[in-house]
């Protein structure tokens, strides 16, 4: 485990019976906090890229911490690249993919992203933008959710679906690591939490996936209603409690440099 004081607060906030899944948006915030300070006591640092800005609170947060420092935030979503700069005067934001991203190379002291990375198709691509992009010495530091993310899920889909229906399973922690050496990062630091959640029905958990942008669904694929609903009554019966069906987020923490 890493980041105890994290985990304290997690745990608490986590342990109520008003536990619901609207609360992940504030769990994110406070990953994207602690994973702040795993830079602030860098040096001479004048250039940082937010992969996977969102709606633009940690690329703002970076900004104030490092007053002297070039930040840009860096989104796929122009929809989110608005809500930012509407909400944040004077950020600085680009549409991009972070498998392309537009800059020269060897440009950036850090490269940081906050619960992004897992949802792009090519992670060895990305990893060595990442890689391009930062100066010698330079520090890749980031959270992404892992394999065990959604599992009672998958397991669920596949249960009633079996070979007819390929689900996209995120990346484990060995790949993730293989993918980063792979890139020629070194001093490479991973770390891995779970974390559990609780939605009202397998229908919700999906449509907050949909709404957040998450790919899990193959692209050329079609499940019928019929289909999710047996899918949704076999979590109901295998992944559930009183406060509802159960969903894990395992995160990993990341940490390298060029």
């Amino acid at each position: 485990m890493i980041f105890t004081a994290l985990d304290q607060r997690i745990r608490r906030a986590f342990s109520n019976a008003a536990m619901q899944y609207d609360v992940l948006a504030s769990l994110q915030k406070e990953i994207g906090r602690e994973l702040v300070k795993k830079i602030d006591s860098l040096d001479d640092v004048r250039f940082i890229l937010d992969v996977g800005m969102g709606t633009g609170w940690m690329t703002n947060r970076l900004a104030n911490l490092f007053p002297d420092a070039k930040v840009i935030g860096l989104d796929c979503a122009f929809g989110m690249l608005e809500q930012a700069c509407k909400k944040y005067e004077g950020l600085y934001a680009i549409q991009a993919d972070a498998r392309a991203l537009p800059f020269k190379g060897e440009v950036f002291d850090v490269v940081i992203s906050n619960l992004a990375y897992q949802w792009v198709a090519d992670l060895n691509k990305a990893f060595a933008e990442s890689h391009r992009l930062l100066k010698k010495n330079g520090t890749l530091c980031l959270t992404m959710f892992g394999r065990e993310t959604l599992k009672e899920l998958f397991t669920s889909l596949e249960a009633v679906n079996g070979e007819k229906f390929a689900v996209q399973r995120l990346a484990n922690r060995t790949a993730i690591e293989a993918s980063l050496k792979e890139s020629h990062f070194e001093n490479i630091t991973l770390e891995t939490e779970t974390i559990k959640v609780h939605f009202p029905d397998m229908l919700s958990l999906v449509k907050w996936l949909k709404d957040i942008g998450a790919n899990i669904l193959p692209k050329n694929g079609f499940v019928g209603k019929e289909l999710m609903l047996e899918a949704g009554e076999f979590y109901q019966t295998n992944f559930s409690d009183r406060l509802g069906i159960i969903a894990t987020f395992e995160v990993v923490w990341i940490k390298a440099q060029k």
